[in-house]
């Protein structure tokens, strides 16, 4: 069932919070895809192991002199630290935490790290990393965490977004 919570013309970033930081910086995109969903242009992507800088990311893009250039929403994977599974280390809830303060909790969305990879198979993700530029090159040289990120755009894109601008 699908909850569209955003419309129209969104400035989004996907995150996978950790040691290293995967992100996908994106615009939802009406056009359907194939494999029968909606696909996003990438803007920019990266994998950050400083988490400052992630933050500097955030405001800046949030408070973009352009409207059209500013961030409208955050969609993070939700981390859970659990016992006995490895060393538990605390960047992931502090990133989460601080990215929630910076876009405001009515524009911050969790994800559960299933459910993105369930949605971004292989299949739904090559178009965004078969290439060396962008908007096709995303995760190319990286660890993998922004392809986790991007996993995370689609899942969005195709859950929580609706190209219709919201009735006035």
């Amino acid at each position: 069932m699908r909850q569209v919570v955003l419309r129209g013309h969104q400035r989004i970033l996907a995150v996978d919070p950790g040691g290293t930081t995967g992100w996908v910086l994106f615009e939802p995109s009406a056009e359907v895809e194939d494999w029968g969903g909606y696909g996003i242009n990438v803007i920019d992507w990266g994998e950050e192991r400083d988490q400052d800088e992630v933050g500097n990311l955030v405001w800046r893009w949030k408070t973009a002199r352009l409207k059209h250039e500013r961030l409208t929403a955050v969609v993070c994977e939700r981390f859970v630290p659990r016992p006995g599974v490895r060393t538990w280390e605390p960047e992931p809830i502090e990133i989460a935490g601080n990215l929630r303060w910076l876009i405001g909790k009515e524009r911050f969305f969790l994800q559960q790290p299933s459910d993105a990879k369930a949605f971004g198979t292989a299949t739904k993700i090559h178009k965004y990393i078969r290439g060396w530029d962008l908007p096709f090159n995303v995760g190319r040289g990286g660890a993998g965490h922004a392809h986790d990120a991007l996993r995370h755009a689609l899942l969005f894109t195709n859950v929580r977004w609706s190209p219709q601008e919201a009735a006035a």
